[in-house]
């Protein structure tokens, strides 16, 4: 072996022998400590890959899931837009009793939006973060992903609005049963289809039920608050949707 040979000529004092020997146990050295490194650079590159396979997958499904929450939203305000109207006028425009409290009911549904944040979690958790070599795209993602974490941005996807116990509250329990039914579908996973239905009540029966609605004193304020609160949220999802198709992008192409 190198060593027991440089030990034998040391005590030889056989000094050229001894440097040489001496050489080529730094060499020796030197080349597992690089080939060490080859491997473990190697390993980070399958893991890094990995990794951006991952978050990249979940970019996309951010995306559709937010064009998906996004039409939800949409259709949830335009029943809040006419049950507002006809708060504040007692008249709907052309549309029958029944549709005006269809509209102060499906105004309260909630569809609330998750971030796929399991990999960037994984990561962070793991010391890993490093393996996004590229500085500015780590800190693009960190500040994507602070929607999914706490404080007052990231609960904007989550919502509670007093406006949904109210109504519910309100409401005959007989037609919330009809409106689950027929008015409403359970998609897959949390997506949810809200249908026009037909009428199961008179309209003078729905006419009671709007007198109901419009009695209330804090009805129409709390409806107003749940519709902003609904505005800024699509605002922030859809920043978020246009920054998920960006670092989709640079996620592919830091693989390369």
């Amino acid at each position: 072996m190198p060593l027991l040979k440089l030990a034998a000529r040391l005590r030889q004092h056989d000094w050229m022998a001894a440097i040489i020997e001496l050489v080529i146990v730094v060499v020796g050295i030197l080349l597992a400590l690089q080939v060490n490194n080859w491997n473990q650079d190697r390993l980070d590159r399958g893991h890094a890959d990995s990794y951006y396979r991952r978050i990249h997958a979940e970019l996309v499904a951010d995306r559709q899931n937010i064009d998906a929450t996004l039409a939800f939203w949409a259709k949830v305000s335009s029943y809040a837009n006419a049950a507002m109207a006809y708060a504040e006028s007692g008249q709907h425009s052309g549309e029958s009793n029944w549709k005006a409290v269809l509209a102060y009911y499906q105004a309260g549904q909630l569809m609330p939006f998750e971030f796929e944040d399991t990999t960037f979690r994984e990561m962070r958790d793991g010391g890993d973060l490093g393996l996004i070599v590229n500085e500015g795209l780590r800190k693009r993602l960190a500040d994507y992903y602070r929607l999914s974490g706490t404080g007052p941005r990231a609960s904007l996807p989550h919502h509670d609005p007093v406006y949904r116990m109210q109504i519910r509250g309100l409401t005959p329990w007989a037609l919330q049963q009809y409106i689950w039914n027929k008015c409403f579908r359970q998609l897959v996973g949390v997506r949810q289809e809200l249908i026009d239905c037909p009428a199961p009540i008179s309209e003078e029966q729905a006419a009671s039920i709007l007198d109901t609605y419009r009695s209330s004193d804090t009805l129409l304020q709390n409806l107003r608050m749940w519709e902003a609160t609904l505005r800024v949220s699509e605002i922030v999802i859809g920043t978020a949707r246009a920054d998920s198709d960006r670092l989709a992008s640079e996620v592919e192409a830091a693989r390369h």
